[in-house]
């Protein structure tokens, strides 16, 4: 008789829950080198990975339960879902495709090997994210445990937070003479708000579904949830709890944040989790009367600032290159950049050098201010992950990295409809937030982890 192999990898767990639940709150100390921090923080928690990978090897056991594969039929060769194998031919095509461009970009490995920016997002950041998402595709691992290490992690940045909104310094991560009055777009062990609301906006979807995944085992909602709610155990009762609380933290600093995107992102998630409870039938329609809905609001919008406002001046003709704090300016130039060399970009972290060579040999300018509020004029990435990777790798990237991401999604789907799964979820937040954002090793490898996950996850 064949031994059972254990349903789940524990090392590869503790490694998920490090990542969720550790990684967020470790640095340095400073803000002044948080990204250097992170960086070298992210290539020891790889390696680490990598090993607990590799001891998970002994014996050898790649085999997905087949509840993972949400039906899919199984490819003969490889024994895993056909969606699985086609995102594995993604990721590994987008991988080659990566390396490629760097070969053959115009700079030399001394640029793209770390990348020509503090940011360093060169190609070998770029195989750290590739082997997070390798591990933990090939893994089995508990969401339990990843979930409640995530919510301790979410508790502890938010009262880091919270004590520096009150005029603290824990952890002295404020420079001398700099403070949270000084600085609001400095918060949490994260850094700049714009990245903390990204990773807030990971486990905004993590949570929710976390939470959903109680009630909902089919995709007739009602129910499965009627079902569900009889035979829910009183341990399953606190693990709601936890989750709700550590969600409710999560969407409180995201608001709080007061990062555009982040609500952009949350609205997204919460209407797509509403057209879950509603019939299957009346799903388009309600999603198509929401756009028009929303549509037209931003079309009659009444306001003279802020996002919608510019939105609604983009309407109606009136755009702005300093608007989105001159992400237009920043994105009309990149996409012009990347007709240079549209289909190898220009190599791993080299936006920083072409972009900037590119508008001063034109003559270009990026505005300085909107309105007497000043603005940023020097940008070293394009404020925009989708724009980064077609300047940067090439339109062949961007197409694997958009399909790749359409896989997670849509991997357990109804129709048209992607019915989400915890880690599925957190992709999508951060795959709209990517719109508004960009890579950097202080978040990016949590989502990678997280792509991972989606294509092995247990309802």
């Amino acid at each position: 008789m064949q031994s059972e192999q254990p349903k789940y990898q524990i090392g590869m767990t503790v490694s998920a829950c490090l990542w969720l639940g550790l990684f967020p709150l470790l640095q340095g100390g400073t803000y002044a080198r948080i990204t250097n921090d992170k960086w070298f923080i992210m290539l020891v928690l790889t390696a680490f990975t990598f090993l607990c990978f590799l001891a998970g090897l002994i014996p050898p056991d790649h085999a997905v339960p087949a509840g993972a594969a949400g039906g899919a039929g199984k490819s003969p060769r490889t024994g895993i879902s056909h969606n699985r194998l086609i995102s594995l031919i993604l990721a590994s095509a987008l991988l080659l495709w990566t390396v490629v461009s760097c070969l053959f970009s115009g700079y030399g490995p001394d640029t793209w090997w770390l990348g020509g920016s503090a940011r360093y997002e060169g190609l070998a950041t770029q195989l750290c994210y590739c082997v997070l998402f390798a591990c933990f595709f090939f893994s089995r691992v508990s969401l339990k445990p990843v979930l409640l290490s995530a919510a301790a992690g979410v508790t502890v940045f938010f009262v880091i937070v919270l004590l520096q909104r009150h005029g603290v310094n824990p952890l002295g991560l404020y420079p001398s003479g700099r403070s949270f009055e000084q600085n609001p777009e400095f918060q949490g062990t994260i850094g700049n708000v714009d990245m903390g609301t990204g990773y807030l906006l990971l486990l905004a979807g993590l949570f929710l579904y976390g939470i959903l995944r109680f009630f909902i085992s089919s995709e007739t909602f009602w129910l499965s949830f009627r079902t569900n709610v009889r035979n829910l155990r009183p341990r399953s009762f606190l693990l709601i709890i936890a989750y709700s609380a550590a969600l409710i933290l999560t969407v409180y600093l995201i608001v709080t944040m007061n990062v555009q995107f982040g609500a952009v992102s949350l609205a997204v998630l919460f209407l797509f989790t509403l057209l879950r409870f509603i019939p299957k039938k009346r799903r388009l329609p309600v999603l198509l009367f929401v756009i028009l809905l929303v549509l037209l609001a931003v079309w009659f919008w009444p306001g003279s600032s802020g996002g919608v406002w510019e939105l609604h001046e983009i309407l109606h003709g009136r755009g702005r290159l300093s608007f989105g704090s001159d992400r237009v300016a920043v994105w009309l130039y990149s996409l012009r950049l990347a007709g240079e060399s549209p289909f190898l970009g220009g190599g791993s972290g080299t936006f920083a050098y072409r972009f900037n060579q590119y508008i001063a040999d034109r003559g270009l300018v990026v505005p300085n201010e909107q309105d007497g509020r000043k603005l940023p004029d020097y940008f070293d990435n394009p404020h925009n992950e989708y724009v980064a990777q077609l300047t940067d790798h090439g339109l062949p990237a961007l197409l694997l990295f958009l399909g790749l991401l359409f896989f997670a999604v849509f991997r357990r789907h109804d129709g048209w409809f992607p019915l989400l799964t915890p880690c599925s979820a957190a992709v999508l937040c951060y795959a709209v937030q990517a719109f508004f954002s960009f890579s950097v090793c202080i978040v990016a490898p949590m989502f990678w982890v997280l792509l991972g996950l989606s294509f092995t996850e247990q309802e």
